[in-house]
């Protein structure tokens, strides 16, 4: 089956229309936040069908139903992790207890995309036995979330989609594209193998971030295994290489087994190709498909804007549409409306250079529509791009607020203002507080090292060398951060505020602070 047709047929079965029996939870078994978000996303699958399973995939569940989790798992060889850890037996024992239409959603899920996840992972040389890491960290939910606004089925961070080659704009979210984001997930783990030589801890930097995974293996020792490696991780990490287990002994012991795939096709959606910008309104008042069903079909357009593309964008319509919309498609391009836009209207423009205030003075009275200025006050290690991220504005915004030219200029202890909606002051008011507790945690951990180990901790500091790096052919973030100590990618794109590692060119100077 066609892989965009594939990855639609999970938004078919996410999208909510009918809502049945609420999970089973075992709450008091498993302690930890972690669970929480396992649950809600087993919660939010589990009885959401656009229409009846029979008809979309027809086939037979098996069910055995053992509670022997140590002899299943041990059964599979797994070639990572194959020791189970704490947790997974209660992970197990939970996914068991699901009520059977609960784990028919579930198993039939997996079993639409396994050949997909098994196809990307031996693309990229990895074991194919990853796949059930997806089921594990999100439960197959495509609008699943994480800490530091991860997403989609693999929980993937803004960084981690952006230096794959993934699109992630203020319109166009490649991260919540079931297959798109697969084959980000097998390049980063792929890029987290090449640096460890160690699969399992591919995995750990994959899900807790590399300078995580590397400031623990110093502090377990650098020939110590992937368990103690793990015990220095947060206690979510543990959770999630539970549920991993946990997933892979369940869908091995619960299989699902479809009729011949051309039944599967019957009722699979129809796509299109779009040249220019459109608005799913567009659609709705010409063929009369709602803006709603189609936004369920393309969770990757996430204002209901495709934006303009040379090359096409691919939008997927509900069965039988695909000749109207190609009937109609001038029709639908010319039904235009001032609001359909106005998210792309709104963009704040700023007065050309020659207007500007002068270098280093205060914006004086400068108020947006909508919008409330807070104050901010910069802590060691703040930079820019990490604000902007946090505060969900531009860089360009930051620096014009503050009349900031050198981004390497700005200290701590600074007030930056940033100007925030109307409508949620108290949220982002609530983000410095949390910031500072992590600040102030950050320092703790980093004087405990100071004071009572010679362990060094990959943090980034001014201190250290600068230096210029010239782009050559063939360059990527990622290559480049290999040929400097203590470098990474992320680190690259900070100091040099670049959003978008597709843009880097051949001969482009890049300042980069080596490690000591």
């Amino acid at each position: 089956m066609n892989l965009n047709i594939k990855n639609i047929v999970l938004i078919l079965l996410a999208v909510s229309l009918v809502c049945t029996s609420r999970i089973n939870a075992q709450s008091d078994t498993i302690p930890g936040n972690y669970f929480s978000v396992f649950t809600e996303n087993i919660n939010q699958i589990s009885g959401l069908i656009f229409f009846s399973q029979k008809e979309l995939y027809p086939g037979k569940f098996t069910f055995e139903n053992t509670t022997d989790f140590s002899e299943v798992y041990k059964s599979l060889h797994f070639p990572v992790f194959p020791e189970a850890i704490d947790k997974s037996e209660e992970y197990f024992s939970f996914l068991n207890s699901l009520a059977e239409d609960q784990k028919k959603n579930l198993v039939q899920l997996f079993s639409f995309y396994e050949k997909d996840f098994e196809t990307e992972f031996k693309k990229a040389g990895l074991p194919v036995e990853l796949k059930y890491l997806a089921p594990a960290i999100s439960v197959l939910n495509v609008h699943s979330t994480g800490e530091g606004k991860r997403a989609g089925i693999w929980h993937l961070s803004h960084f981690q989609a952006l230096l794959n080659g993934g699109e992630v704009t203020r319109l166009v979210d490649e991260r919540l594209d079931v297959i798109r984001s697969t084959r980000l997930a097998a390049r980063d783990l792929k890029q987290n193998l090449e640096i460890y030589n160690n699969t399992e801890l591919a995995v750990l930097a994959f899900i807790s971030g590399n300078t995580a995974v590397k400031n623990a293996i110093h502090f377990a020792g650098e020939s110590s295994g992937t368990a103690a490696v793990l015990s220095h991780l947060s206690g979510k990490v543990a959770e999630q290489i539970a549920a991993f287990q946990a997933m892979a002994a369940f869908l091995n012991t619960s299989r699902f087994f479809p009729e011949p795939v051309f039944y599967q096709k019957k009722n699979a959606p129809d796509t299109v190709k779009i040249y220019r910008q459109l608005h799913f309104k567009q659609i709705e008042k010409v063929i009369g498909v709602s803006a709603e069903q189609i936004s369920d079909l393309n969770p990757q357009y996430k204002y209901s804007i495709v934006p303009e593309n040379s090359r096409g964008r691919r939008v997927a319509l509900p069965k039988g549409k695909r000749d109207d919309f190609v009937l109609w498609n001038d029709s639908i391009n010319n039904a235009t409306d001032s609001s359909y836009f106005q998210l792309i209207t709104q963009k704040i423009e700023y007065p050309s250079a020659p207007n500007r205030q002068y270098l280093g003075e205060p914006v004086k009275d400068l108020e947006i529509e909508g919008k409330t200025k807070i104050k901010y006050r910069l802590k060691t290690g703040d930079v820019l791009g990490i604000i902007a991220e946090t505060y969900d504005v531009r860089i360009a915004d930051l620096k014009y607020w503050n009349n900031i030219v050198n981004e390497r200029r700005i200290q701590a202890g600074q007030m930056i203002d940033i100007f925030v909606p109307d409508d949620q002051v108290d949220y982002y008011r609530s983000l410095e507080n949390q910031t500072a507790e992590k600040s102030i945690e950050k320092e703790d951990v980093i004087d405990r090292i100071q004071s009572t180990t010679a362990l060094k901790v990959y943090e980034q500091f001014d201190t250290n060398p600068k230096i210029e790096h010239v782009v050559k052919n063939g360059e990527s973030p990622f290559v480049i951060a290999k040929q400097y100590d203590g470098v990474t990618p992320e680190l690259i794109l900070e100091w040099n505020n670049i959003d978008n590692p597709r843009k880097i060119q051949i001969g482009q100077k890049l300042i980069i602070y080596p490690r000591k």
